[in-house]
């Protein structure tokens, strides 16, 4: 009977232990599976909201510019590509229509890329931007920016 008790115990012991680490795998794969579905559910940045900060935060904008970026300021003889040490701050959201009557004005947006579009007819001047949805933020990755 002694060997009874104790082989009672030792079953009662391993079926313990069994259980708890039964237990902690199913919580570390609930745990992983949780993760892979929160980053197939993540949403894309709201493009309103990115403009919103992105023409009026200076340390928020150039984060979001990609150096050097394609696109180059030609004013007159004075021609550069854009690299973050000749970087002009825009204030100047995107918008839907303009209030400048001078300037000839065109948008494009789709789901990952806005394209937005200033110029004067035969004068030399545009100025041009695109934004692209990558990892769901928006960057700007084109600025063209000529007065001739």
């Amino acid at each position: 009977m002694k060997f009874g008790k104790q082989i009672i115990i030792i079953l009662v012991v391993f079926a313990f232990f069994s259980c708890k680490q039964n237990n902690e795998k199913t919580n570390l794969n609930s745990h992983t599976e949780n993760k892979v579905v929160k980053s197939k559910i993540e949403v894309a940045e709201n493009f309103e909201e990115f403009n919103k900060k992105f023409h009026s935060d200076s340390i928020f904008q150039v984060s979001r510019v990609d150096f050097p970026i394609e696109g180059k300021h030609v004013h007159g003889f004075e021609r550069y590509n854009w690299i973050k040490k000749n970087w002009e701050f825009l204030t100047i959201p995107v918008s839907e229509k303009t209030e400048i009557g001078e300037y000839e004005h065109s948008l494009v947006k789709t789901d990952s890329l806005i394209t937005e579009r200033f110029w004067i007819p035969d004068s030399g001047f545009e100025v041009e931007r695109q934004f692209k949805l990558i990892n769901n933020k928006w960057f700007l990755i084109y600025y063209n920016d000529i007065n001739l």
